[in-house]
């Protein structure tokens, strides 16, 4: 959602640039914040200076979501499946976009030196440090955050929606230094100049979601058992922050009450009101909400 471009934000009856300005609390800090479009570019200001990426947002708040287009996020590619742990991890770990973005782009400038046959030994090392010692730290962030998150799926979340069990492999280890990834890379090169990729590394990471009653993988359950699992799974990342950092992040729940039948309408809703956090919650149909119009304030959309 963040990574949508400036003109997809505009309003499209007008090409004036626009500004966007908040105060925002996070339970322990005031922080002043503006987004603004000018010429076609989004910039983002803290405080009054001026930033370079999204990602400075992250150290001062945390938001996760559930949007329509996540239904099948679980059955799609596994780099779709890892960005959404990714998301999740960057929730408990402020440095881990930091480290994600790191690694990311050195790699990428790795790849297209190999691509171009630009052999320069000190830039390749350089680049290949670079991903090392920030393919360690997301390792480790990784299988920290997913073993906070399995326990508390397995001790506190809700007995009324399905538990998974979080399946995690990699081609690291967890005592892998930074010294031994680096030698693999420079020992790779070749192999990866011909395939056009980086072979061995974090980013070929697996990440899958299992059913925990049957023992099954989520693509063997029912569609409606998967969005369930992926609620699930979305609502417990926001109780573990909340139990092991005391503070709970921003939660959006995009057009969520469709998919659920009047039971689990219910179990979210009270769900949402024992962890406490604050909660978006978009829909057609406030009927769904009658039992609870003490504890929600509504805002109504209205089109011309």
């Amino acid at each position: 959602m963040k990574k949508a471009k400036a003109s997809e934000i505009q309003n499209r009856f007008s090409n004036e640039d626009w500004v966007v300005h908040y105060d925002f609390f996070n339970g322990m800090d005031f922080n002043s914040i503006g987004i603004a479009k000018s010429f076609d570019k989004k910039l983002i200001q803290i405080d009054g200076k001026t930033q370079s990426s999204y990602s400075s947002l992250y150290k001062i708040s945390n938001v996760i979501w559930l949007i329509p287009q996540m239904d099948y996020v679980l059955l799609n590619s596994p780099s779709d499946r890892l960005k959404f742990l990714d998301r999740i991890v960057s929730l408990f770990e402020e440095n881990y976009t930091c480290c994600y973005m790191k690694h990311r782009k050195a790699k990428r400038e790795r790849s297209k030196l190999l691509r171009e046959n630009t052999l320069d030994e000190n830039w390749l090392s350089s680049l290949e440090n670079i991903m090392a010692v920030n393919a360690v730290s997301i390792l480790r962030m990784r299988s920290s955050v997913l073993k906070i998150l399995q326990d508390t799926i397995d001790n506190h979340s809700s007995e009324l929606f399905p538990k998974a069990s979080l399946k995690f492999s990699s081609q690291l280890t967890l005592n892998d230094t930074a010294e031994y990834f680096q030698n693999r890379l420079k020992e790779n090169r070749e192999k990866d100049s011909l395939t056009g990729r980086v072979t061995f590394g974090v980013h070929n990471d697996n990440f899958r979601v299992f059913c925990q009653k049957r023992n099954v993988p989520i693509n063997l359950c029912s569609t409606g058992e998967q969005k369930l699992l992926l609620l699930s799974i979305i609502l417990s990342s926001v109780k573990a922050r909340c139990i092991h950092y005391n503070k709970a992040p921003l939660l959006l729940l995009d057009d969520i009450m469709s998919h659920l039948d009047k039971h689990y309408r219910k179990a979210l809703i009270e769900e949402v009101l024992g962890i406490q956090c604050q909660t978006w919650i978009t829909d057609v149909n406030q009927d769904n909400f009658n039992s609870y119009l003490d504890s929600f304030k509504f805002f109504e959309l209205l089109s011309k």
